[in-house]
């Protein structure tokens, strides 16, 4: 069963529920048919059981990072233009909507972190942005796989080691 509404209607039935004057609910999906907050959604998931399924109107990542639970289906369109791809990777792990991540124009981090964002179906509209590394030791061909993945340049500057075998 789905429950539908706005986030006020939504919020004002759970709280009828916890106040005894609707039983029944908890377990539930619900769909939000507004554009909520990150707070919002964390309301109203906390409420059920239950699938959420939302617009975030936020789409800076220091916000995202709050949302407190996984399996919702929360579409997200990040802001921010440059990211730590640690912090992509975690809220990946937080929607089952592919996040859109169109407006990213830098990526940082190790490397191996970016090729699991660049490889996950969970995050879309990669692949122009720059890349600053921050590995220090790294395998040529974890390079040249992260090379592919991207059209835009690869500041590998931290990288003190590169190991491989001659072609």
């Amino acid at each position: 069963n789905t429950l539908s509404g706005s986030y006020a209607d939504l919020t004002t039935a759970f709280t009828a529920n916890s106040n005894g004057s609707i039983s029944g609910l908890g377990n539930e999906a619900v769909s939000i048919t507004e554009v909520v907050t990150t707070s919002q959604a964390n309301t109203l998931a906390a409420a059920t059981a239950g699938v959420v399924t939302a617009t975030l109107s936020d789409g800076d990542l220091a916000t995202l990072a709050a949302l407190t639970e996984t399996g919702n289906a929360y579409s997200i369109t990040i802001s921010d233009a440059s990211v730590a791809v640690t912090a992509l990777n975690t809220l990946d792990g937080k929607t089952t909507v592919a996040i859109n991540a169109s407006n990213i124009t830098t990526l940082t981090g190790a490397a191996a972190d970016l090729n699991t964002a660049y490889t996950s179906s969970g995050i879309s509209n990669l692949g122009n942005e720059a890349v600053t590394l921050s590995d220090t030791t790294l395998a040529a061909s974890v390079l040249n796989a992260l090379d592919g993945r991207t059209s835009g340049s690869i500041n590998a500057n931290s990288i003190n080691t590169l190991s491989g075998t001659a072609a």
